[in-house]
């Protein structure tokens, strides 16, 4: 038993003299190459194990004199194949293993299948081929000769490039390039490409093709060896192997840099596909990073389970970095998107919507936005406004799909406002709910359905089928309800009320949006109606009070009926101006919506120029100057719309209400200046917060203990004349900082009084940081000055110095400023709006 030992050779007669041994095992060692005659004078050995070495080369004259030899493992060498006769001195031979990790099963095998049978040898049942890949795993005593064939595609066993990923290497610099493949038959060759061209040795260039070579009887290597690297050199590089069946290639590439190459360098980008760490790259190389794989949790998803994770395991996003070192083009189109909501709503968005699966699909977007306040992406608003606008397509057909339609867009408005601003601007998604929501009536008003009522929290909407003769104008309140509280019944007793209008609907915590209407005779003032229901948000007229209109100022286009339809929006996050809007209402963004926006359309009839006219009256939700009336035109902005003024204007103003007048019908606001009211408080309070007296009274008690303590015990402290001037000069103007801030700072109903604290302040705060700098220099010089040594070793006195300069810097100096500050604009100082 020599197993597990290091041999590595076999040579000619190595047992000559045992010719009593039968069983010789030499598994588990390193042998490589067996001589002829290597096993000469073992004429009794009945077993031989060379199994677990790294025979590759195969000769009949190995197995001399072993005509006993009845069992024989060869398996875990290194051969694909066996030569014909290989066992031709083997006579006894009853059982034979040859299974290796490269084997190969085809027409030079076909031997050895007709000769173990007509020579009752068996092959080990752990005898399986691993090439070809049809005939992988199968035992090879089991094959049929039919199999055993040589037409098929070639495959390699063995075949590898080395280095065999992408080289960045310098001009100069050495590189080998070494590619090995397994020997199959003598047809097998290999070569080498460069950009396509065969290579060949090129001394000039440095290029050198050294000879191919066969080791082992079994594995064919050739190498390049590129000497003095140049840009030339730069390009694929391609191994490629030719045989009787057939060609194949690995390939890799060199880029070459000079010794100043730009590169970009490492960045970290974060957005809604996940957190990619950019490593630094070279210029001019595209760089690649694995996707996240997408987890999804506890959401719900569209298909009733969780999608298989493998399909993403081999996405990749990309970034270029260009010539000059700067990070440019980037894709992350193949990753998933990181929030697993986003993801749920992209994949709603991939499903073919129809009459069968519209509803179910309302209600789970119902159910996500109902979250909507938590959305942080905003593909999520661009999702959900896709999926809105599939389902009002299908509104004639589903007419209950406008529940739904109503209910998502009122979701939407619990969104952020930097989040919808961004949706708008990138794909009008504000303004695309919002025309949704206005085609309810125009899809689901019918002879069948004259009368629509949707109740949401921050959307009411009422629509009516209208006869012109019966018309007399109409006035409807917006009001915000408990969310248990019913429709409040609606008017026009000639037309026909839908059941849905009449239900109840129940949202827990919040107060809902719905609309009480009546004629317009038996009402007051848009305005009056809002003083006297303390929960009215918006009351709209049409026409005017009081106004007489004849039947002939409305004319059907049908001479039958036509629809009237109103709307009111709590706030106006669905209409962010996203462009230059300078010469627009709203002044340049200065201007924001301040009421509820109040939507009427009246349409089918021939108008008469009183009925054109609509008053609304408006409750603010936030204070404001500089009011102006607006309506939303959907036109501005190439599409993304904008605020404007024509045709509107304000007919009244009292409390936190306000009254329009426009003589067309569209989207209307009131639009303010919000940030000179939010900017500052008018009276803060008279006191301050009680911790703030009481933490300036501590401080103030310990600083005038300093500087007590350091007045009175001057002569026992020891300390530089300059070093307790600063110390207590620092502590005497904080204490001054502190009291006047605390006993000064919400004085703003005495204009001059709130002045003089003002300049106190800003002198006293500047000379504190300022011996605070002087004291730090003193500090600094005392502990780095190196004090000269008198000829008899005790050091001289320190000299005298002026302190004036000091007093000049720390104290003069503020007042400089201060004074310059006070005399340019005394108003400089206090509480007015123009005050910093």
């Amino acid at each position: 038993n020599l197993s597990n030992n290091k041999i590595s050779l076999l040579r000619n007669g190595s047992f000559y003299g045992l010719a009593a041994l039968e069983k010789l095992d030499l598994k588990n060692n390193l042998i490589s190459t067996v001589e002829p005659g290597a096993f000469r004078g073992l004429l009794a050995l009945r077993r031989l194990d060379l199994s677990n070495n790294r025979i590759g080369c195969l000769s009949p004259e190995m197995f001399l004199d072993l005509g006993n030899l009845s069992k024989l493992n060869l398996s875990g060498n290194i051969f694909s194949t066996l030569t014909v006769g290989l066992f031709t001195h083997l006579v006894a031979l009853r059982v034979l293993h040859f299974s290796t990790e490269t084997l190969f099963c085809d027409c030079q095998l076909k031997w050895l299948l007709l000769w173990a049978r007509s020579n009752s040898v068996g092959i080990g049942n752990d005898t399986v081929c691993v090439f070809p890949t049809h005939l992988h795993g199968l035992e090879f005593r089991n094959l049929r000769e039919q199999q055993l064939r040589c037409d098929g595609p070639l495959e390699m066993p063995l075949f590898q490039l080395i280095p065999s990923q992408r080289q960045l290497v310098f001009r100069g610099d050495r590189l080998p390039l070494q590619c090995t493949a397994s020997y199959l038959d003598m047809s097998v060759e290999l070569r080498w490409r460069h950009n396509g061209h065969i290579v060949t040795t090129q001394e000039d260039r440095g290029v050198y093709v050294e000879e191919t070579l066969l080791h082992d009887c079994c594995l064919l290597t050739s190498e390049v060896i590129l000497s003095n690297i140049d840009v030339g050199i730069a390009g694929i590089w391609e191994c490629l192997v030719s045989s009787s069946r057939g060609n194949i290639s690995q390939q890799m590439e060199i880029v070459v840099l000079e010794t100043s190459a730009p590169y970009c360098p490492s960045d970290r980008v974060t957005n809604n596909k996940g957190d990619f760490r950019w490593p630094k790259t070279l210029a001019g190389i595209l760089a690649f990073l694995p996707c996240a794989p997408a987890t999804f949790g506890s959401a719900p998803h569209p298909s009733g389970s969780a999608p298989h994770p493998s399909s993403q395991r081999e996405k990749k996003a990309w970034r270029r970095c260009d010539r000059a070192g700067r990070w440019a083009e980037e894709d992350y189109t193949q990753c998933p998107y990181a929030s697993e909501l986003t993801r749920v709503l992209h994949e709603l968005t991939q499903i073919t919507v129809n009459t069968t699966n519209a509803q179910p699909l309302g209600q789970q977007l119902v159910a996500f936005t109902s979250r909507a306040a938590h959305f942080t992406d905003v593909m999520d608003v661009i999702f959900v406004t896709h999926l809105v606008e599939r389902l009002t397509r299908l509104l004639e057909k589903r007419r209950d799909l406008g529940d739904y339609i109503s209910d998502i867009a009122s979701n939407m408005m619990l969104v952020e406002e930097h989040i919808l601003w961004m949706a708008q601007n990138e794909a009008r998604a504000c303004t695309r709910i919002v025309q949704c929501v206005e085609r309810i009536a125009d899809l689901a008003l019918t002879g069948d359905n004259q009368v629509i009522s949707k109740v949401s929290a921050n959307i009411a909407l009422e629509a009516f089928l209208v006869r012109p003769s019966n018309f007399l104008g109409l006035s409807c309140t917006a009001l915000q309800r408990p969310p248990s509280s019913a429709t409040s019944p609606l008017p026009n007793s000639h037309s026909h009320v839908d059941k849905d209008t009449s239900r109840e609907r129940d949202v827990v915590g919040e107060s809902l949006l719905n609309f009480k209407c009546h004629t317009v005779n038996n009402s007051g003032s848009p305005a009056s109606q809002l003083s006297k229901n303390s929960v009215a948000v918006a009351s709209i007229h049409l026409p005017l009070a009081g106004t007489p209109i004849s039947s002939s100022a409305l004319q059907s286009v049908d001479n039958s009926t036509c629809k009237l339809q109103f709307i009111v929006f709590r706030n106006g996050k669905l209409f962010p101006c996203t462009g230059n809007s300078s010469n627009l209402a709203d002044d340049g963004k200065r201007r924001s919506v301040s009421t509820p926006v109040a939507f009427t359309k009246l349409d089918g009839c021939s108008l008469g120029g009183a009925v054109h006219s609509v008053t609304i009256a408006l409750r603010h939700f936030a204070l404001g100057v500089d009011p102006t009336a607006a309506y939303w035109d959907f036109d501005l902005l190439d599409g993304h719309g904008g605020w404007r003024a024509e045709g509107c204007h304000i007919t009244g103003s009292g409390g936190n209400t306000t009254t329009i007048h426009c003589t067309h019908h569209n989207n209307f606001a009131v639009l303010m200046d919000l940030k000179k009211v939010l900017s500052f408080p008018p009276y803060p309070g008279e006191f301050l917060h009680p911790v703030v007296y009481a933490c300036t009274a501590v401080m103030l008690l310990c600083l005038f203990a300093s500087i007590i303590t350091y007045i009175v015990h001057h002569s026992a402290i020891r300390i530089s004349r300059k070093g307790w001037h600063m110390l207590l000069n620092f502590c005497f103007h904080t204490a001054l900082t502190f009291a006047v801030f605390a006993g000064g700072i919400n004085r703003i109903k005495y204009p001059i009084i709130c002045q003089a604290v003002g300049v106190v302040l800003h002198y006293s705060s500047l000379s504190t940081m300022l011996w605070l700098g002087v004291t730090a220099r003193n500090i600094y010089k005392q502990v780095t000055k190196k004090p000269p040594q008198s000829q008899d070793g005790d050091p001289p006195p320190p000299p005298r110095q002026p302190l004036l300069r000091f007093y000049l810097v720390s104290g003069g100096v503020p007042l400089i400023i201060c004074g310059v500050t006070a005399a340019v604009n005394i108003d400089n100082y206090g509480s007015k709006e123009q005050a910093p």
